[in-house]
């Protein structure tokens, strides 16, 4: 009778593990080693992670705006009480952020040998031309690479990691040779994307001879964000226009923090001032390093007040990140 019950017990124990194996299986679940899921999707790339507790953040990258150049899309946050992060396509979430803007900026830049006639405007980002009532693109995307610890991802394929390198190379065209589609920049952009952190860096190479005149390289959507606070001490709203303060040896803010309404999710952004346009060595001592626009949107200040003149083959450079709390 005992032998008998044991059998019983033993087989309901064995029963009871498959059932809970094909359930973490179906659910397809990052294994505990791994603090994320990546998968991509055509130009969309999908990375899912612990953001707090009980709470996955979904990062999503893919092409935006009419150049269609890939950067960030849009950011879900979803309810997660196990103990393992959920990939994307098993729960999707609430939508956090959904963007309608560049992250990384455009250029305000003039071809020195080259000249269609056309009047000073922002070209690459999100920006394009007006013809005839039609916008057309500035840029356009040459190539995306999309690795897992050096592995290049296959399509709608789960990857479990710790952090995964995106690499995009783009074509932009100057404000004054977007009529004849001249292309006078290359720009490079790296993102590192680890647990609730995006570090960025970009290397621009000029095609042709070019006169740099603005350039805000490192900025960021505020969204549902309410409160800005610069690494400088200096405190304002999210829908108020701000800044840092004039830029001097002793005021040199190089982060700031976006906080919602009720405290529980931050963004904090900041720029190596060490390496590249970082130093703020094109930035005139009248202007800010950071400021904020009433319209939604926070910018550092790369170039601005002092124009940079590009040879052919020169380079400029900086690299940041973005860090959610």
């Amino acid at each position: 009778m005992f032998s008998s019950r044991c059998r019983y017990f033993t087989i309901f124990v064995i029963f009871v593990g498959m059932a809970l194996i094909l359930e973490l299986a179906q659910r397809n679940m990052v294994p505990i080693r791994y603090a994320m899921a990546v998968q991509k999707n055509g130009n969309d790339i999908f990375i899912s992670y612990r953001y707090r507790k009980n709470t996955d953040m979904h990062l999503v990258f893919g092409k935006c705006g009419v150049n269609n150049l890939v950067g960030i899309k849009s950011i879900y946050l979803g309810d997660n009480y196990t103990d393992e992060v959920i990939p994307w396509g098993v729960n999707h979430g609430t939508k956090f952020v959904s963007a309608c803007t560049d992250w990384i900026g455009p250029y305000l830049v003039k071809a020195m040998e080259y000249d269609d006639g056309g009047k000073s405007d922002f070209t690459g980002g999100w920006h394009g031309n007006t013809v005839n009532g039609k916008e057309e693109p500035t840029a356009f995307m040459e190539s995306i690479s999309v690795k897992v610890e050096d592995t290049e991802l296959k399509e709608n394929r789960v990857y479990y990691c710790d952090n995964v390198e995106i690499e995009v190379i783009n074509y932009i065209q100057a404000y004054n040779t977007r009529d004849i589609k001249l292309n006078v920049l290359k720009e490079h952009v790296k993102y590192n994307i680890s647990l609730n952190r995006v570090e960025v860096e970009v290397v621009t190479t000029a095609l042709e001879k070019a006169l740099l005149e603005l350039y805000y390289g490192l900025q960021v959507q505020n969204g549902d964000f309410e409160r800005i606070e610069y690494s400088n001490g200096i405190a304002a709203k999210c829908k108020e226009f701000s800044d840092s303060g004039p830029y001097n040896e002793n005021n040199i803010a190089n982060s700031f923090k976006l906080i919602s309404k009720d405290d529980t999710c931050r963004l904090i952004v900041t720029l190596d001032t060490n390496y590249g346009l970082g130093n703020f060595e094109y930035l005139s001592h009248d202007k800010p390093t950071i400021f904020s626009q009433d319209y939604g949107k926070t910018y550092f200040n790369l170039v601005n007040g002092k124009d940079k003149i590009l040879g052919k083959g020169d380079s400029i450079k900086w690299r940041g990140s973005y860090e959610f709390k």
